[in-house]
């Protein structure tokens, strides 16, 4: 019995010797992946706000800020919402009263139009997420937030507006690199 276990054994062991480079190899690689860590997401949000409290009377006082778009942008959403003030300011100026209003617009650098909104109420609308185009890619430059607001203010009775747009950055961070990469 021995005889025949011994010439197995030195064919399997010719084998095993003949082949290891490629499976040393294979294992080695295996255990340096291992060693190397996993890819992260990186996401950052910076966020643009236009607040504003009107006193006495405002009419069609503009706002313009801009915001910057590259390709790691891979969301962009926008929070509007309007307070306009009590009964006493509809008591004091009843005609200026229906004038009251926010108008918001933001525009790609393309001049396109990506988000309007007019609140003339006391109102807060559903956070919006502005769609990027076909490509799945926002355009990139600096988008144009335009705002014109008419209201009034009489000591604490004050309409105010805010409007806060968040751009969200993502990239994949890989071990070996430590450097953002946009896939």
């Amino acid at each position: 019995m021995q005889q025949r276990l011994f010439p197995v054994f030195v064919a399997l062991s010719m084998l095993l010797l003949s082949a290891s480079g490629c499976i040393g190899l294979l294992q080695g690689r295996e255990y340096m992946e291992h060693l190397r860590g996993d890819v992260q997401q990186s996401t950052s949000i910076k966020t643009t706000v236009v607040e504003h409290y009107f006193t006495n009377a405002e009419i069609n006082v503009e706002w313009n800020e801009k915001f910057t778009v590259d390709s790691e942008v891979t969301k962009i959403g926008v929070y509007f919402k309007t307070e306009m003030a009590g009964e006493i300011i509809r008591e004091l100026f009843p005609d200026f009263f229906d004038l009251r209003e926010v108008n918001v617009e933001i525009k790609d650098p393309s001049g396109a139009l990506k988000y309007n909104a007019t609140h003339d109420t006391t109102k807060t609308a559903p956070y919006v997420l502005i769609e990027p185009e076909a490509d799945g890619e926002f355009i990139s430059g600096e988008w144009n937030i335009n705002i014109v607001g008419t209201g009034g203010g009489i000591i604490s009775e004050q309409d105010n507006f805010l409007l806060s747009v968040d751009v969200t950055r993502t990239c994949t961070i890989y071990p070996q690199d430590d450097v953002c990469v946009v896939d």
